[in-house]
């Protein structure tokens, strides 16, 4: 609907003329509000209108040049937020070209914008000598034009941008006596932009490794002021607005991890706060605002967390950051009593290569190597991680960075403890709610993927649509369809199964909210990059949920139909995008028995998938997998741990009793063949099979959030 709307627009604008000027300058400032969101798709829609309203004619000769320099810088922002940095240069340049060749054009302040986001494309790829100098540029242009008033909130900005690039390039001396001159010209102490310019003062003297203290000093400041503002205003945001808030705290988020041992307890109270904002705060409350328990939960701290654990018990916050060009990993561990630990851990890339491809890959391969390995779980469970560990029989942890992919509760440093994979350890702080047997469920499975289905009207993810366009969805093997043996099991009249081609995406949105318990059986595949962010301006955004799908009925031929409208009909590919805008409020265990779906895009924010999209729409705990699954061995998986949880089991102890049957699974009197040395030949005999005891079996999923 949004796509025709805009059509309409553009063709009222072209019949009447001067119109168009109008909607052309609405479209560049709808641009660039997308552009500092990092929103790819609104950024080209927004380039697209334009292209198509400037090739339509009807506009006369005036203000063309000056709206073409603006497509092109949106161009260059749209390629720039899609990794494709060469088109994104090359845009910048020809916008560039455009304004030097005429200089008697009112440009509307793109002179002055170009030169910084060029110089945020080179700080991004690392090249800070050019970053700086094309800030020089916009340094001139605003000192001796006189664009901004000094000490104005983009005065401030830019400022603060130039010091901590040329920070970047080692002119510490220069970067600090220009920060700290900057921020006390400051018009307006009390405006966004001044905090923002003392977290960036923070960095430079972080990068100049002078002063720690004071750079703790400052961010503790930063932190405080941002939290009061949310408390203040997120319950009047929408998503839109706390989005926005978000991609401005992120660059706080990184350099705070920097601090490293300075203060692990402040350190911890960074990480509740950012996965509150990006795990609860994006929950529906049934009007697009802020729940009052998700606000709640920002003020939550480390001495709150503290207050939840029992002798025996620790709370830890795995936290994946940069320093000095490489990427670390650490953790941060809360006790029943004493201060938080900071303890540094293997770099990830240590743990990369030792694990090889098997913990990059999203297939079957290579999984059992990293499971079995001493050298991998060593590198994962160090002798200082297992030291701070000592008297803890119960722990709790949130994961980062490759942790999202790497089951470490299932590695044989966690043998000797209960360990609890959460979203964030603020989950503490929350009454469990029990998963009730007796309640109805939904069960989807045995899907008709090739079923020819009327097209039904909603809001669709027209990014995941392209991204899977020419993908075929093999139906299911019926012996593995596990629902039907859950259904007849649980013998609950309530309960709902869908199937075949009843088993569509527009059914399974209008029947989902109504649930306390879900499990889906279908296709699930995750096809994603890592986006970057820098200093001076953050990347990604949610764009990286459209990756992640599940497959309803009807999508083999929906994919194929050039009649579809990917932006306003179903086409039975349910997004992790889709998923987030669902209300799975009354939602305490959803199953997504499928390849893949505990995967995403793991980013400084954590990981963009599923799982994240589940726990925005309000789900409590989930089971999903880590990588594509053997049929057989998921089916029998999912009977047993939801005929424990008929037994009243709860989803912990259900699922860490089926995982143990599915290992302990015998076929016996199997023949094999068995290599005889003194023959040199094969040799046929019988053997007792456990065909799954192999971890690429047993451990594909994991269980999070599931507290007792």
């Amino acid at each position: 609907m949004r796509r025709l709307a805009i059509y309409i627009l553009m063709v009222f604008a072209i019949r009447l003329g001067a119109d168009a000027h109008k909607l052309i300058d609405s479209l560049i400032s709808e641009g660039n509000r997308a552009y500092e969101l990092g929103q790819v798709d609104k950024i080209k829609a927004c380039a697209d209108s334009i292209d198509f309203i400037l090739n339509a004619g009807g506009m006369g000769n005036n203000n063309l040049i000056d709206y073409k320099a603006a497509l092109l810088k949106l161009r260059g922002n749209q390629y720039y937020e899609d990794d494709q940095f060469y088109m994104a240069d090359y845009c910048y340049r020809e916008a560039q070209n455009l304004i030097d060749r005429n200089s008697g054009v009112d440009f509307h302040g793109l002179d002055l914008l170009l030169p910084r986001e060029r110089a945020q494309l080179h700080y991004r790829l690392g090249e800070y000598d050019q970053a700086e100098e094309l800030l020089k540029t916009a340094d001139d242009i605003i000192e001796y034009g006189g664009r901004y008033r000094v000490g104005d909130d983009n005065y401030l900005t830019h400022k603060l941008s130039y010091a901590l690039t040329m920070a970047r390039n080692r002119k510490i001396d220069e970067a600090l006596e220009m920060a700290a001159g900057e921020l006390a010209k400051a018009l307006d102490r009390n405006s966004r932009a001044y905090t923002n310019a003392e977290r960036m003062y923070a960095k430079i003297l972080l990068l100049a490794d002078v002063d720690k203290e004071g750079a703790l000093t400052a961010y503790k400041r930063y932190f405080d002021k941002q939290k009061k503002f949310a408390m203040a205003n997120f319950a009047n945001m929408n998503a839109i607005e706390r989005e926005q808030f978000w991609h401005q705290l992120r660059p706080f988020i990184a350099d705070c991890y920097l601090l490293e041992e300075a203060d692990p307890g402040f350190i911890y109270d960074v990480a509740l706060f950012s996965k509150g904002l990006l795990l609860e705060l994006l929950q529906r409350s049934g009007n697009g605002k802020a729940s009052k328990k998700a606000l709640k939960s920002l003020n939550y701290r480390w001495t709150d967390i503290q207050k939840k654990l029992k002798r025996g018990q620790a709370a830890a916050e795995f936290i994946a950051y940069e320093k000095d060009s490489e990427a670390e990993m650490a953790v941060v561990i809360v006790y029943p009593e004493g201060k938080p630990k900071f303890i540094k851990l293997t770099r990830p890339a240590a743990v990369l290569e030792e694990a090889g491809e098997g913990l990059e890959t999203t297939e079957i391969y290579d999984k059992d190597y990293i499971y079995e390995s001493e050298s991998v779980n060593d590198l994962v469970w160090t002798k200082p991680l297992i030291q701070s560990l000592e008297g803890v029989d119960r722990l709790y942890f949130a994961p980062d960075g490759y942790i999202h992919r790497l089951a470490i509760e299932y590695l044989q440093g966690a043998a000797e403890r209960e360990v609890y994979r959460l979203t964030s350890t603020r989950r503490l702080m929350e009454p469990p709610r029990s998963v009730r047997a007796e309640k109805p469920m939904l069960l989807v499975g045995d899907i008709n993927y090739n079923a020819w289905l009327d097209l039904s009207a909603t809001d669709n993810d027209q990014r995941a649509f392209s991204s899977y366009q020419g993908t075929f969805f093999p139906i299911l093997a019926a012996q593995f369809d596990e629902t039907s043996t859950i259904l007849e099991d649980r013998n609950n009249k309530l309960d709902r199964r869908m199937a075949l081609q009843y088993a569509s995406e527009a059914a399974f949105r209008t029947e989902a909210p109504d649930y306390e318990s879900i499990i889906v059986s279908t296709h699930g595949c995750f096809r994603g990059r890592t986006p970057m962010a820098t200093d001076i301006k953050p990347t990604a955004t949610d764009d990286c949920l459209s990756q992640n799908i599940i497959a309803f009925a009807g999508v083999n031929p929906n994919l194929g139909n050039s009649s579809l409208d990917p932006y306003t009909m179903a086409d039975g590919l349910l997004s992790a995008r889709e998923i987030r805008d669902l209300d799975l409020r009354r939602c305490r265990l959803f199953t997504v028995a499928a390849c893949q779906s505990a995967l995403g895009v793991i980013t400084s924010d954590g990981v963009f998938g599923i799982q994240r999209a589940l726990k925005n729409a309000g789900v409590d705990a989930m089971l999903l997998s880590l990588w594509t699954v053997e049929s057989d061995a998921t089916s029998r998986l999912m009977r047993l741990f939801y005929a424990n949880l008929a037994e009243g089991m709860t989803p912990r102890r259900a699922f860490a009793a089926a995982r143990k049957a599915l290992i302990d699974v015998t076929l016996p009197d199997q023949t094999v063949y068995v290599f005889d040395p003194a023959t040199l030949s094969y040799k046929e005999t019988t053997e007792n099979l456990h065909p799954f005891e192999a971890p690429s079996r047993s451990n594909a999923f994991i269980l999070i959030d599931a507290l007792e």
